[in-house]
């Protein structure tokens, strides 16, 4: 049997704070809690975090390929590219992410000259932040097939269209993809996080059944693999244990100008969703014919619009005798599409707090792309929760990480879009577990629930989210990360 003693701990929305406390787990399973009012200890604890939507294997991979997060303009990105180009540690293509041009000092991205001087005859792929934009040399240029979508070949940005796929097209060698889970699996852990719902390619979902990470994990897998995965459920060619749902896109995203917004951009720019209702009506379909649950990429109204007139459609074709549940991600645009015909009982939504923190503040990327006016607007937490809907939070992996983000809903600069701590955490823990099918996360703290539990450095009821760090993790009632003395043993 295992214990550890807490300051205080919070054990689900709505109940009050236990004080001091020692809490009690063996096989897994948390055996009993009981006051410590001896104690002096500052740590505070909560259900384990859940990461309701990321890219498990991608957040792996990233540890791996260069990250241009640091760059501060286009002459940094283009310094970073060189000094990399004889590395080869992502492979035979330099593989790149995470840069953010909305933060650059200049906001220019580099030519197709200036990539092709940086990096000569290496391949490159580097993929902005919201994954929805990349960059790419005249080298790689020259190995992607004829007609890919979304590629300006006089450029070398790529919006949407092959940028999904490329991992796909261009898979990661195996022991990189070995390495990709495990730096994902402590990446997790690391964060708090014992459970994910993580949106993966049919390969890299091999990946997962071949390298079993120990964090639980549900997955989506990306509609464009609906064919291959068919034959693989046919063939039971996989292991799909983990398997849960199909991911579709309706738009892409505010920082690439592509999401589905409500009128237009700043800069005049009108961009329409990426399907059409009877496409979006087809991808239900799909969905109910392999028994998935569908989940919508939707970051603007327009592209949420139609997964309300969709749905309404397909429920008024099936009844209730296929599926019951539609995930919507993002739906950062929501105010515009509300009330519609949203329903408790069908939509769940997924939103990313640590979007708001990064860039909903005044001058930030929402205004720079909508105006002061409409960026406030975006991610109307409180508009749900208001409507009796529970959303599920998530990291999306910009960053990964809970605590990066979830200071994005109780301080969203609006306050009639602001949540209490208590209905925060809950969107990350007990909530976030629920939307993804964890059953057992989703009880309070308490006797005979699973021991996965979070303990963080102080008590974020009385201290601000930027100075609480996580101190350790537990999962089935074993510690994986933090110090070892932290536990009690038995």
């Amino acid at each position: 049997m295992s214990s550890i003693i807490c300051g205080a701990a919070w054990t689900g929305p709505n109940d009050r704070l236990l004080p001091a406390s020692l809490i009690e787990f063996s096989e897994g399973r948390i055996t009993g809690i009981s006051p410590a009012p001896d104690s002096e200890s500052d740590l505070f604890i909560i259900p384990s975090f859940v990461d309701a939507h990321c890219h498990f294997t991608w957040s792996g991979l990233q540890s791996l390929y260069l990250d241009l997060e640091s760059a501060g303009s286009s002459g940094d990105f283009l310094e970073m590219l060189a000094s990399e180009v004889k590395n080869e540690k992502t492979g035979g293509i330099l593989r790149g992410c995470n840069f953010d041009e909305s933060l650059w000092s200049d906001s220019r991205l580099p030519s197709l000259a200036e990539l092709d001087a940086a990096t000569g005859e290496r391949p490159v792929f580097i993929r902005r932040v919201c994954c929805h934009k990349a960059l790419v040399n005249t080298a790689m240029l020259k190995m992607l097939p004829p007609g890919c979508e979304g590629v300006d070949w006089s450029s070398g940005i790529i919006r949407e269209g092959i940028i999904v796929g490329f991992e796909n097209l261009y898979q990661p060698e195996p022991h990189i993809l070995k390495d990709a889970v495990l730096l994902a699996t402590e990446l997790c852990y690391s964060s708090g996080v014992t459970a994910v719902y993580s949106f993966e390619h049919l390969f890299s979902l091999e990946a997962l059944a071949g390298n079993n990470p120990p964090v639980r994990i549900s997955v989506s897998v990306f509609g464009e693999d609906a064919a291959l995965l068919e034959r693989a459920l046919k063939d039971d060619t996989i292991d799909l244990s983990r398997l849960r749902g199909l991911k579709f896109f309706l738009d892409g995203s505010l920082g690439a100008e592509t999401a589905a917004v409500s009128g237009t951009y700043l800069d005049g720019t009108v961009m329409n969703p990426l399907m059409n209702d009877e496409q979006v009506l087809n991808c239900l379909l799909i969905s109910d014919r392999l028994g998935l649950i569908p989940s919508f990429h939707a970051i603007g109204a327009r592209a949420l619009m139609q997964i309300d007139r969709a749905g309404t459609l397909y429920f008024e074709k099936t009844g209730l005798n296929g599926i019951s549940k539609i995930r919507v991600e993002h739906a950062e645009e929501l105010l515009p599409a509300w009330p519609g015909n949203w329903d408790t009982s069908v939509h769940s939504f997924v939103m990313q707090p640590n979007f708001v923190k990064r860039w909903q503040h005044q001058g930030g990327m929402y205004e720079k792309k909508l105006g002061r006016e409409r960026a406030m607007k975006l991610n109307p937490f409180g508009l749900l929760e208001r409507s009796g809907f529970s959303p599920g939070f998530s990291s999306d992996g910009m960053p990964f990480g809970p605590l990066r983000g979830i200071q994005g809903a109780t301080d969203h600069p609006s306050d009639e879009f602001r949540l209490d701590i208590d209905t925060a955490l809950n969107a990350y823990t007990l909530g976030a577990a629920a939307i993804c099918g964890f059953d057992d996360l989703s009880l309070r703290l308490g006797e005979g629930r699973k021991a996965d539990m979070t303990v963080l450095s102080g008590n974020p009821f009385r201290t601000s989210w930027d100075k609480i760090e996580i101190v350790a993790t537990i999962h089935n009632g074993e510690l994986v990360y933090g110090p070892s003395d932290i536990l009690e043993e038995k």
